[in-house]
């Protein structure tokens, strides 16, 4: 996938960031029908962010932060909400190292470079829902290996 983000594509800087890491999603990706529930009820996952969770990395790459070589899943799916919020929020992505999530809101208008804040497992309370950063952004702090 490449070129500009058009109905369900990531946009050009998170496919960008995907390059460089080694990443790709396949050109023939088919979003499905895809709900998840939140607190504010069921929401779609949206055609771009299925094709963000849908990237491929070769076989044993390791994602880290280039600053403190913290290790990355990404994606990551979880099947509870580990958040105590009320808002229509998804986990995309762990830190092994410092067990915090990478969370988007599902209602979020840009889900092709959605806004990821940084939670705490443990705690919800101790988030960066006030400073979130684009996804794009934060893939740009990691490195593969």
């Amino acid at each position: 996938m490449s070129g500009t983000s058009v109905g369900g594509a990531p946009h050009p800087d998170v496919l960008r960031e995907f390059v460089r890491l080694g990443g790709s999603v396949d050109a023939d990706f088919e979003p499905e029908v895809w709900i998840e529930d939140t607190p504010l009820g069921p929401r779609p996952v949206p055609p771009a962010l299925q094709a963000i969770l849908a990237v491929r990395w070769p076989d044993g790459h390791v994602l880290r932060t280039e600053e403190d070589g913290y290790l990355m899943t990404f994606p990551q799916l979880v099947d509870t909400d580990p958040m105590l919020e009320d808002r229509a929020l998804f986990v995309i992505a762990f830190s092994q190292t410092t067990q915090y999530y990478w969370v988007v809101d599902l209602d979020d208008e840009r889900p092709d470079d959605p806004m990821v804040h940084d939670i705490d497992h443990g705690d919800a309370d101790e988030g960066d829902f006030d400073q979130p950063q684009r996804l794009s952004a934060l893939l740009a702090t990691l490195v593969s290996d």
